[in-house]
C-alpha cells in the first residue's frame, strides 16, 4: 500500500463542531471533569507554589526530567524511570511509535472500535491497518482465535486499547499474555493504551500489560484518570530502550519537549494521584447509576433496547439505541444543547451507539440524562 493524505479525525471533528457552542452541556467526553492549576497546587504547601511561579519557561529535556519519569514508573510494579518516554500527551506518543514502525508491505492489527489517532496515521503512512472487531454479546472482549489468525509474519504493532474505549471492558492477566505471546511469535510489539486502567469503577485497576507481559509496550497520560488534559503530558513505557531512543529521536521531528509548566504540575499531581483521582470516581460512579436508570425506563417502551454492558473502568459507556444515532445526536445538540457521541464516528458497524461520558458533574449529569430521555420517547413517535 502507498501512502495517502490524513482522512478526516471523525471523533474530533464532531468535537470541533459542537464542543464549544455556548452553553453546550458536555455529556460525552472520555475523561472527568477538569482539575484547576489551584486543585493541583492545593495539594502541597506553599513552597510549591512559590516554585511554580518561578519557574522557567525554557526548553526541557526531550525525554522529560528524571524526577517526572519515576514518578509516572510508580503507577507500574515493574518499572523504573529510564523505562519511560514522556511525550505530549498520548496522541503524541501514539503518532511517534507509528511513525517508527513504517516499512513497506507492513500490517498492523488494531481493535474496533477504537480511537482512530493510530489507525488513521497507520493508513496514511501506508500500512495494511487489519481490524479486529469487537461485539457487545462478547462483553467488548477480543475474540483471540480470530486475533490470531490477523497475525502473521508482515504484521509490526498490535494495538489494545483495554480498558476499552468508548466500552469500559477489560482484559484478564491470562488474555494479556495470551495476546503477548502471539505477538512475540512474530516479533511484532503488542502496545496497550491504557489511558483508562486507573479509573476502576469496580474493585482496583487492572495490571499494566507491562508488569504482565515482558514484551508488551503501553501508553499512558494525565488526561483520563486526573481531568488534565490541558498538561499535555503523556508517556510510552516499555523496557526497550533502543525503541525509547528512536521515540526520542524523533520527537526532535515533532514536539521536541514538553512545557516546563505542565511537567511540574503533572509531577505534583502524581505524587498525590489517589487523592485527586478519588472525587471523579466517586462523580463517575453515580453518573453510572444514574445512565443504569435512565436505560431501564427506556426498555419499557422499546423492549429490548436501549443496551449496553456495563463499564468496569472508564468514564464512558457505549450504549446502543433502536435507530441510528447520528441524527439524534446533532439534534440534541443543536436544539437542546446536550452533547454526546455518536457510534458512526467509530465506523459504520457502530451507527445505532452513542458514547456517554460518565466522569462529569453529577447534577448536569442527572439533567441530561432527563432530557436524554425525554428526546428518546418523542424519538420513538417520530
Amino acid at each position: 500500500m502507498s501512502p495517502h493524505p490524513l482522512s478526516p479525525f471523525r471523533l474530533e471533528r464532531w468535537f470541533v463542531e459542537f464542543e464549544f457552542v455556548p452553553g453546550i452541556r458536555n455529556l460525552t467526553a472520555s475523561g472527568p471533569y477538569d482539575a484547576t492549576t489551584q486543585e493541583v497546587l492545593a495539594l502541597e504547601d506553599e513552597g510549591t507554589t512559590e516554585r511554580y511561579l518561578t519557574l522557567g519557561l525554557g526548553y526541557i529535556e526531550n525525554p522529560g526530567s528524571e524526577s517526572l519519569r519515576q514518578a509516572v514508573s510508580s503507577l507500574y510494579t515493574t518499572l523504573k524511570a529510564e523505562d519511560i518516554q514522556i511525550t505530549s500527551g498520548a496522541s503524541e506518543a501514539l503518532f511517534l511509535l507509528t511513525w517508527l514502525m513504517m516499512e513497506p508491505g507492513a500490517n498492523i492489527v488494531v481493535e474496533e472500535p477504537c480511537y482512530e489517532n493510530l489507525p488513521g496515521v497507520a493508513r496514511s503512512l501506508g500500512f495494511e491497518v487489519r481490524r479486529l472487531p469487537l461485539h457487545i454479546e462478547d462483553g467488548w472482549r477480543p475474540n483471540l482465535e480470530q486475533l490470531a489468525h490477523l497475525i502473521d509474519e508482515k504484521t509490526r504493532l498490535i494495538y489494545l486499547v483495554h480498558p476499552h474505549n468508548p466500552t469500559g471492558s477489560t482484559l484478564q492477566v491470562e488474555e494479556m499474555q495470551a495476546i503477548a505471546r502471539m505477538a512475540q511469535r512474530v516479533g511484532a510489539p503488542v502496545v496497550n493504551d491504557e489511558l483508562f486502567r486507573l479509573i476502576a469503577l469496580d474493585g482496583e485497576p487492572t495490571p499494566s500489560i507491562i508488569d504482565v507481559a515482558e514484551n508488551a509496550m503501553c501508553i499512558g497520560d494525565m488526561t483520563k484518570p486526573w481531568g488534565l488534559g490541558g498538561l499535555r503530558i503523556g508517556w510510552i513505557a516499555s523496557r526497550n530502550h533502543h525503541l525509547l531512543q528512536r521515540v526520542s529521536e524523533a520527537r526532535d521531528y515533532s514536539t521536541m519537549c514538553s512545557s516546563a509548566p505542565g511537567e511540574f504540575l503533572a509531577e505534583v499531581a502524581l505524587r498525590h494521584a489517589s487523592q485527586l483521582i478519588a472525587p471523579r470516581l466517586t462523580a463517575a460512579r453515580a453518573n453510572r447509576e444514574q445512565l443504569a436508570g435512565v436505560i431501564a425506563q427506556a426498555k419499557v417502551h422499546f423492549q429490548r433496547l436501549p443496551a449496553w454492558q456495563c463499564p468496569q473502568a472508564s468514564y464512558t459507556a457505549f450504549v446502543q439505541l433502536p435507530f441510528p444515532a447520528e441524527a439524534f445526536c446533532r439534534h440534541l445538540a443543536l436544539e437542546r444543547r446536550i452533547l454526546l457521541l455518536p457510534g458512526s464516528v467509530f465506523g459504520p458497524a457502530y451507527e445505532n451507539f452513542i458514547r456517554v461520558g460518565l466522569g462529569g458533574d453529577t447534577q448536569q449529569f442527572q439533567e441530561g440524562m432527563l432530557i436524554m430521555l425525554d428526546e428518546l420517547l418523542r424519538w420513538r413517535e417520530c
